[in-house]
C-alpha cells in the first residue's frame, strides 16, 4: 500500500486549555533541568506531557472523524500501558498499521485501529451509515487508498499535539493490514501505548491506539520546545557546517534571449547558409537550477555580453 495520497482535511484544534498544560513545568530531571517528557522514579520511567498529548490528539481525532460524516463520534483517552511490541501486534490484531517516521524523534511512530473502522469509516465517507455487511481480511483499492489519507491527516494531528512540547513533523512511509511489515522495533522492545476509545454510532467500542518506542521516548529525555523552523538546527556545528557546505555548491544559471518559431515547412527547406531573424526582447528571464530566479536587460560588461539583474523574483513565502 502507498501512501502518497493528499489529506482529506486540515484540523487543527488547539485550545486555551492545552496552551495552560503546554506551560506547566514537568518535574526536575537530574541536575536541575526541567524535563520536557518524563521523570525518572525508582529506577521507572513516567511520561507526564504524554497524557497532554493524548488529550489534544483526542480531540483532533474526534473533529476528523465528525468531518467525515460522524457528527455523533466522541473519542476519549482510555489509558496508557507499556507492553511489549510483538504482544501489542498481536492484541491489536486483525487491525490496519500506520508507521510514521517523525524526526527528532529516533524512533517510529506506531498507530492501529481494528480494520473495521476503516470499512465503516469509508461508508460513511461515501454516503452510508458505517454498516459493514460482513468482516473481510482484505481491504479494496478505494479503502487502501482512504486509509493512506486517513494517516496522513492522523500525521498532521499528532504533529499539532506536540507542539509546544517537541516539534515534529510525522511522516506516514507505511500502512499495512500485516504487522510484519511494520519493521518498526523488535519483538521484545517495550512500547508506550496510549488508547483512545470511540463512541458514538455507529463507531461504540472501537479503540484506536498510538505507540511510541519506550527507547525513543527515553532519548528525547532532554529536548527542548523549540519552533518547527528551528528543529532541525539543535546542533549548532551541524547547522554550521550545512551552512558551509550549502555555499559551496555551484548552481547552473541559465538565460533564454530569444525563442523564434518558424512553420514545419520552412523547417524542412533548411539549408546551410539560410537565416533565421529573430527579435531581441527587451528583457529576458534568467533560471537557476531551473527555476525562474530574476528578470534581466541584455547588454554589455568588459566587452563581453551581460545581463544585468533587475527583477529578482519572490518565492511563494515571499522569501
Amino acid at each position: 500500500m502507498t501512501a502518497n495520497t493528499g489529506p482529506l482535511t486540515a484540523v487543527d484544534t488547539a485550545d486555551a486549555a492545552d496552551a495552560s498544560a503546554a506551560r506547566a513545568a514537568p518535574d526536575e530531571a537530574p541536575g536541575g533541568k526541567a524535563s520536557l517528557l518524563l521523570r525518572k522514579a525508582e529506577n521507572s520511567y513516567a511520561f507526564p506531557a504524554l497524557d497532554t498529548v493524548a488529550g489534544q490528539f483526542a480531540r483532533s481525532l474526534r473533529d476528523l472523524l465528525r468531518a467525515l460524516g460522524a457528527p455523533a463520534a466522541q473519542v476519549e483517552c482510555d489509558g496508557t500501558e507499556q507492553v511489549r511490541f510483538a504482544d501489542w501486534c498481536e492484541a491489536a490484531a486483525p487491525a490496519i498499521f500506520w508507521r510514521y517516521h517523525a524526526p527528532p524523534m529516533r524512533g517510529p511512530i506506531l498507530l492501529a485501529a481494528a480494520r473495521p473502522t476503516i470499512l465503516q469509516l469509508v461508508d460513511i465517507f461515501y454516503g452510508g451509515k458505517g454498516q459493514i455487511a460482513r468482516e473481510r481480511e482484505e481491504l479494496t483499492d478505494a479503502e487502501e487508498r482512504f486509509a493512506a489519507r486517513l494517516g496522513r491527516d492522523m500525521g498532521t494531528q499528532l504533529a499539532a499535539a506536540w507542539r509546544g512540547r517537541l516539534a515534529i513533523e510525522p511522516e506516514l512511509d507505511c500502512v499495512t493490514t500485516d504487522s510484519a511489515k511494520l519493521a518498526a522495533v523488535r519483538a521484545d522492545d517495550e512500547l508506550v501505548v496510549q488508547r483512545f476509545r470511540l463512541s458514538g454510532a455507529p463507531f461504540d467500542g472501537r479503540i484506536f491506539l498510538c505507540a511510541y518506542p519506550l527507547a525513543t521516548l527515553r532519548g528525547i529525555v532532554d529536548a527542548e520546545p523549540m519552533p518547527a523552523a528551528f528543529a532541525n538546527a539543535a546542533d549548532p556545528v551541524w547547522a554550521a557546517t550545512l551552512n558551509r557546505a550549502l555555499k559551496g555548491v555551484h548552481l547552473p544559471i541559465r538565460s533564454v534571449l530569444a525563442r523564434p518559431e518558424i512553420s514545419l515547412v520552412k523547417l524542412l527547406a533548411l539549408q546551410v547558409g539560410d537565416i533565421i531573424p529573430i527579435t531581441m526582447p527587451r528583457h529576458v528571464p534568467v533560471t537557476v537550477a531551473g527555476r525562474n530566479f530574476a528578470v534581466g536587460s541584455i547588454g554589455e560588461a568588459n566587452g563581453n555580453a551581460a545581463i544585468m539583474i533587475e527583477h529578482i523574483e519572490k518565492g511563494p513565502d515571499h522569501d
